[in-house]
């Protein structure tokens, strides 16, 4: 009972160190907006340390083979995804991106930060929360939230926060139940292209 509990304790203190803390420095512009990728890797080389420390295989990262498994649920949920960013867009709450295509910086980082947003937040804190926690939908929540908190750096918080608090409860939903980095980092990388490119993300 006292391993799990100061197991959970763990956790609770790597989720405020690697998650919350940096993005508040970074809301607060005590680290500078074009320090946000630098901040990421940092952040994703040291959860992956602490991972390796702790012995971590391919399969607790959702590194597995299981691609004709899952590859349908994915894509389903893929498509139901961009079907809803559609709807959204109809809003017009964002500014899109015209010529998207010419703009070098978004072109080479969003698909690794897109990438490293599923290896930190499916990869690692899904698994990290996993093993403490045992309630599924509380994993989920949690998960999500934490996600969301990350946008925060975004204009339009009112619009930004719950729109990524429910996004990360869909992905989060659908790596508990199919547990495959590549194919979630893949739908993300896609989803985040379109929303992007709808102009849902404007740093502050």
């Amino acid at each position: 009972m006292d391993v799990i509990k100061r197991n959970k304790e763990l956790v609770w203190i790597q989720i405020l160190y690697l998650f919350l803390i940096p993005i508040m420095l970074l809301y607060y512009k005590v680290i500078p907006s074009n320090g946000r990728v630098l901040t990421l890797l940092i952040i994703t080389i040291l959860i992956y340390g602490i991972a390796r420390y702790e012995k971590w295989n391919k399969i607790d990262f959702g590194i597995r083979g299981k691609w004709t498994e899952y590859f349908i649920p994915y894509l389903i949920f893929t498509i139901i995804c961009v079907t809803l960013l559609f709807i959204v867009e109809e809003f017009n709450i964002g500014k899109p991106m015209l010529s998207w295509w010419t703009n070098l910086r978004f072109l080479l980082l969003f698909i690794p930060l897109s990438v490293l947003q599923e290896i930190v937040f499916r990869g690692v804190l899904m698994n990290m929360l996993r093993r403490v926690f045992f309630n599924k939908w509380f994993i989920i929540l949690l998960n999500a939230g934490i996600f969301s908190i990350m946008h925060i750096i975004y204009l339009n918080a009112l619009f930004t926060l719950p729109f990524t608090f429910v996004a990360g409860i869909g992905f989060a939903w659908i790596y508990y139940k199919y547990p495959n980095l590549i194919l979630i980092s893949i739908s993300h990388t896609i989803l985040n292209f379109i929303a992007m490119i709808f102009g849902f993300f404007i740093i502050r």
